[in-house]
């Protein structure tokens, strides 16, 4: 790590946080998104996915210093918020973080403050959705890239890390399809920016897969390092910026065993 730089990760999950914007369902309208999102059959579907997938993967990172803060509203459901609680308590800083409506680049950023330490001296703000899930050596990963990167980039300069490389699970009534995808453009499961502490950009200040444009980009491409599931909650549609890539079933197990806390099998069988 360059002299005193001292960098907190921040995992930042939206679930179901109603937003005046940065959403396809917020031009709906305040109302008719909060009637959507709070559905109970949907949250039922949400809560099924987020204890399957994204949970488990933060419990098994290999590098556990990193916080996670859970984005809801100040409205969500009670019931449904005493479960959530109850399922971050195992994280060793995982807590929630409830606001009323405002737009996604104000909510994730003020998150991003009330969970941040004075002892930092940098902010790696890292997306993750709430159906998602990221390689057990993704913050481990992570923390290794951001001193060559600070070095390059140099520690006043916003950058980003991100990983093109993972799996596509997709849910369906006929069946569950898992396979591998090499995306071309930056993908937000596990993408962080990395700024100093106090600074105004965040890894949700644009579109994900634009932030190339407009900020050092560090693309790590070799290791599978997400899975992303499509399902027809999915805010944005399943989209997939480069090639698909069908596995054996064996190379699948291989990447699942060295990787993520799931069997091939499991997978196959979460319901959406």
């Amino acid at each position: 790590m360059p002299p005193d730089v001292t960098p907190q990760i921040i995992v930042v999950i939206r679930f179901s946080y109603v937003a005046l914007a940065g959403f396809r369902l917020s031009k709906r309208g305040e109302h008719d998104a909060r009637s959507l999102l709070y559905a109970p059959e949907r949250l039922e579907r949400r809560f099924r996915l987020f204890e399957a997938l994204t949970l488990p993967s933060l419990l098994a990172q290999t590098d556990q210093d990193f916080t996670t803060a859970v984005l809801i509203g100040t409205d969500f459901p009670r019931p449904w918020r005493k479960r959530l609680e109850a399922l971050l308590q195992p994280l060793g800083d995982g807590r929630i973080i409830a606001l009323p409506p405002l737009k996604n680049y104000k909510s994730t950023k003020k998150t991003l403050d009330l969970c941040t330490t004075r002892s930092a001296t940098h902010v790696v703000s890292m997306r993750l959705d709430d159906d998602d899930a990221i390689s057990r050596d993704c913050i481990e990963e992570t923390r290794r890239i951001i001193p060559p990167l600070l070095q390059v980039s140099g520690v006043e300069t916003p950058a980003i890390i991100a990983f093109n490389n993972g799996l596509f699970l997709e849910l369906g009534s006929g069946g569950n399809t898992l396979y591998g995808v090499q995306e071309k453009t930056p993908l937000g499961i596990g993408m962080s920016m990395v700024a100093p502490r106090g600074a105004r950009p965040t890894v949700f200040s644009m579109d994900h897969r634009m932030v190339h444009t407009r900020w050092n980009c560090f693309t790590e491409g070799v290791t599978p390092r997400f899975i992303r599931t499509v399902h027809r909650d999915n805010d944005s549609t399943g989209f997939m910026s480069g090639t698909r890539v069908d596995l054996p079933d064996d190379d699948l197990d291989a990447i699942l065993a060295q990787g993520f806390p799931f069997s091939r099998h499991m997978l196959m069988t979460i319901g959406g």
